[in-house]
């Protein structure tokens, strides 16, 4: 009878020991010391990049807590030049729950369509890319635009636009995803580019902050 026994206990403790290593591997009971790391981070985002001056934006921690994200900046930047305004949410958590709900998804439940598909927008040699979509809401009593990026990133020093962001993603204890919304006033040219002016500030002042807290 114990020789019957004797593989099935073999097979639950490996079972036991690999869900006691994925529990550890994915932070289940004690966030990773990467991940803690990317948290402090967060407090080093700058306030003001070339033109653009920031001002943090509430939010309600316990949503972001059951999207599972760890750490969260939003905050509103203005041109203190042109006026222009873009809002910067910049998250991070583990990989898995960091690499979905990507605007396509978030946005069109929250009433939104995407006009066309999305394209790829360089931010510079160093800085990789980032996915770029406009989204509507024409149903709305006052019709609404915006035009959305965002890409994910490793250690905040350089950002992708992953085709597959949980294949790339999902397996790492830390990922930083951004995103980048600007709402363009009914009179702005479609052909205005106020997000990707702000990234090629923003992004250099990010570098040099993350790479200072090292």
């Amino acid at each position: 009878m114990l020789r019957g026994i004797k593989p099935i206990l073999a097979f639950l403790a490996i079972v036991l020991l690999m869900g006691a290593a994925h529990g550890i591997w994915v932070d289940r009971w004690v966030p990773s010391q990467e991940l803690q790391q990317s948290i402090a981070k967060l407090e080093t985002v700058p306030t003001s990049a070339g033109d653009w001056r920031g001002e943090d934006v509430d939010y309600e921690a316990e949503d972001m807590a059951r999207a599972g994200i760890k750490g969260c900046v939003l905050r509103k930047y203005q041109n203190t030049r042109t006026g222009e305004t873009v809002s910067v949410l910049l998250v991070t958590g583990r990989g898995g729950p960091i690499s979905v709900h990507t605007p396509d998804v978030c946005y069109t439940s929250a009433g939104f369509e995407q006009m066309g598909g999305q394209s790829k927008v360089a931010a510079g040699d160093v800085y990789g890319d980032f996915w770029k979509g406009i989204f509507v809401m024409p149903n709305a009593v006052v019709p609404r635009r915006l035009e959305i990026m965002w890409a994910w990133s490793r250690d905040g020093l350089s950002w992708s636009a992953s085709d597959k962001p949980r294949y790339a993603f999902a397996r790492h204890a830390a990922v930083y995803k951004m995103y980048i919304v600007r709402e363009p006033s009914p009179t702005a040219r479609t052909e205005d580019e106020a997000a990707q002016q702000f990234l090629k500030s923003f992004l250099p002042a990010l570098r040099s902050a993350f790479t200072d807290k090292q």
